[in-house]
């Protein structure tokens, strides 16, 4: 390029060099900038990983389980959940609480002890678990001859007789020929719908589907020749043979009285047979007494027995001493010193909705519970 008789172009063909360093210098620089950020991001994600991991090992392990396996509360680390659930949604959760559930609110704005950061690194740490997060499949109820003795001891025994062997007002439905002769469907449909005109009622609008299937795995059971006994919830039973007894009406207490004893423990069935004892031999007022007094003191368990059961369900939340945690102080407790082990027992079997104390009907048995009451009463003394 000239301009007059001056030639420019090495000036043009240096600036033109000039300005491809410098573009050449700014790319390796923003490189090195991204990868500096991404490094960067890299150490705020794991230090945000760990201070999660340690809020969760503090608040949620009790529920969730150690490695996010599941335990009171629900799985976490389940390659399906992971997939399908934002971490707004987590986030949301763990903040307010699930209403009805035994899953609180953690933020401090709903009183919990968690800030929103706090929230965020518990995310964090749960997220984490999704690349090798395991597949984890929902536990099928299965239906149950057992559950059935028990609704049909407590529903269906009034008309068709104890085990289905016939009353007053229903056939023996438990008579071989008769299971051989009728398929499931049958009396699934019968159950379900009645047989107005023959006085059996509709039972579809009372019993859950589950309920009539854990009916059916009853008949199936018969049909195969098993005897299946019914196992009574003993307190129930105490309660209404104490109900027929100050209603004078001796014949049905000493119903309730035969079906507490072949569900309780061997000490616990030798104090009711006392107590059938008294009533046998027309003492219904010591009876009566003696059943009242029974009914304070159930369930009789055994605290040694209960110490070992504590260590395994109770002690994640309640400490090894009762000395609390993420529950209660249990020694010295004026709310097991006020009241009976009956409500004891009513109140571990269905917990405090709300809270993280969930009830234990499910994985507990009532001698398991009442062991577990025994072994407590140790600490209040």
């Amino acid at each position: 390029m000239k301009i007059g008789q001056e030639d420019y172009s090495r000036y043009g063909w240096a600036g033109l060099a000039l300005a491809l360093v410098i573009l050449g210098l700014l790319s390796l620089a923003w490189l090195g900038e991204s990868a500096r950020l991404a490094q960067a991001a890299d150490q705020f994600t794991a230090q945000r990983v760990e201070r999660g991991r340690q809020i969760y090992a503090a608040q949620c392990v009790a529920c969730h389980g150690q490695n996010g396996e599941g335990g009171i509360g629900r799985p976490l680390n389940n390659r399906t959940l992971l997939k399908n659930t934002l971490d707004d949604v987590f986030f949301s959760l763990i903040r307010s609480g699930v209403p009805g559930t035994q899953m609180p609110a953690w933020s401090v704005n709903f009183g919990g002890p968690l800030t929103d950061e706090d929230i965020h690194d518990v995310v964090t740490f749960i997220r984490a678990w999704e690349p090798t997060a395991p597949e984890i499949t929902p536990v099928e109820v299965k239906p149950d001859p057992a559950r059935g003795a028990l609704l049909f001891a407590t529903t269906c025994a009034i008309c068709h007789g104890d085990s289905g062997r016939g009353g007053s007002a229903g056939p023996n439905i438990n008579a071989p020929e008769r299971l051989q002769g009728l398929p499931d469907d049958w009396y699934r449909a019968t159950i379900r719908s009645g047989r107005p005109a023959r006085g059996m009622p509709t039972w579809g609008s009372v019993l859950s589907p589950a309920q009539i299937e854990d009916l059916i795995a009853l008949i199936q059971a018969w049909r195969s020749g098993q005897t299946v006994t019914p196992i009574f919830a003993v307190p129930d039973m105490l309660e209404a043979a104490a109900v027929a007894l100050q209603a004078g009406d001796t014949a049905s207490a000493r119903l309730q009285l035969q079906r507490a004893a072949g569900s309780a423990d061997e000490t616990g069935a030798r104090v009711i047979d006392q107590i059938a004892t008294r009533l046998d031999a027309g003492q219904e007022a010591a009876a009566l007494t003696a059943l009242e007094l029974l009914r304070q003191q159930w369930p009789l368990g055994d605290s040694a027995t209960g110490a070992a059961v504590y260590s395994t369900h109770c002690l994640p939340c309640h400490g090894a001493q009762g000395e609390g945690g993420i529950g209660v102080a249990l020694r010295h407790n004026t709310f097991i010193q006020s009241n009976a082990n009956a409500n004891l027992l009513q109140f571990i079997q269905t917990g405090r909705p709300g809270t993280v104390m969930a009830g234990f009907n499910t994985r507990l048995t009532d001698i398991d519970i009442a062991n577990v009451i025994a072994f407590l009463r140790l600490w209040q003394q």
